[in-house]
């Protein structure tokens, strides 16, 4: 397939991008995803919103992979059918874009192979369990199937390979910020089972809750995994204290100025300023960087003007962390 890629790609764009499509919702039926991912997928790569409405139950997923108020399709939306009494659509207003017919036709597929599958796997049930949009009686059927450990438990998001071991139920999760892993756990074993020295993969630890807390736990390790760092693969959402408020509030809003202002700084300066405010001295963060101290001092009194702060002071310090967090979840 991806040697036809290539080949197609300098004969006929339109064709490949059509390849494309096919192999995309290929690699989530690989992955075994479940609805409400397969419909945010299809969302992202027609850029525009997707609906499904099996029986009397409707899902809609924005094109930015947020999943908004169910409505009943309109007559001048493209359509298709996708099993008994179900269809799903894209929401376009004006001229059908080249791949529309081709998105629709494997999204119906997909969600068919998906049907198949609810009967025998536990991968829509991990999804309905930490989805914060499922109904109450999904959500309680969800866990009798998957039969969790009584305590608190939380959710472990993590890259989609490879897959944790078979005694915890994970499920790949189709996300606005691409295929991730999620790993339901004991809350008291999450940390130990979440570290796995034999890879450098990434993983975010979700709050511990109950089982009807398993959404917000979802939410919190998506947060978690993002604001991980080569320096620190492993964070718990947990350890991020009122900070978790703050991304949480910010990651559906604009970038805030201080972060905007890190983002225009070269990658040079950033490692300066990350020096300085973790080692708390100017000296000990020329030490660390290889620099010297008169040189690094005459950087941070060039930034600070940038900044409009001073990182070294309590206030500035603040700033600076919240926005070196916002930034990160930016990227």
């Amino acid at each position: 397939m991806q040697d036809l890629l290539g080949r197609l790609t300098a004969l006929d764009p339109d064709a490949s991008e059509t390849l494309k499509v096919v192999t995309y919702f290929d690699a989530l039926v690989e992955r075994s995803v479940g609805v409400e991912s397969m419909l945010r997928g299809a969302a992202v790569l027609s850029g525009a919103t997707v609906g499904q409405r099996d029986g009397r139950q409707i899902m809609r997923v924005r094109a930015d992979g947020v999943r908004i108020d169910p409505t009943d399709p309109r007559d001048v939306w493209m359509r298709r059918d996708s099993g008994p009494d179900a269809v799903v659509w894209i929401e376009r207003e004006g001229q059908e874009h080249t791949n529309d017919a081709m998105i629709l036709e494997r999204l119906a597929l997909a969600l068919g192979i998906i049907r198949a599958r609810r009967s025998v796997g536990t991968a829509s049930a991990v999804e309905l369990a930490i989805s914060s949009y499922a109904g109450v009686d999904e959500r309680m059927t969800a866990l009798s199937r998957l039969r969790l450990p009584p305590g608190p438990l939380c959710v472990v998001a993590s890259p989609p390979d490879p897959a944790p071991q078979a005694q915890h139920p994970s499920a790949v999760i189709a996300t606005r910020h691409g295929l991730t892993r999620a790993t339901i756990l004991p809350a008291e074993r999450a940390a130990a089972e979440a570290w796995d020295p034999a890879d450098d993969a990434r993983r975010g630890i979700g709050m511990p809750g109950l089982e009807g807390q398993l959404p917000a736990s979802w939410s919190s390790a998506l947060i978690a995994v993002r604001l991980t760092t080569p320096a620190e693969p492993v964070l718990a959402a947990a350890d991020l204290g009122a900070l978790l408020l703050v991304a949480e509030k910010a990651d559906s809003g604009a970038l805030h100025p201080d972060a905007a202002t890190l983002a225009g700084l070269d990658a040079r300066s950033l490692e300066l300023l990350d020096a300085v405010v973790d080692e708390q001295s100017v000296r000990a963060a020329a030490v660390r960087l290889g620099r010297h101290h008169s040189s690094v001092q005459d950087r941070l009194s060039v930034l600070t003007e940038t900044l409009g702060y001073d990182p070294r002071t309590s206030r500035g310090h603040a700033r600076f962390v919240v926005a070196r967090m916002l930034l990160r979840l930016a990227d």
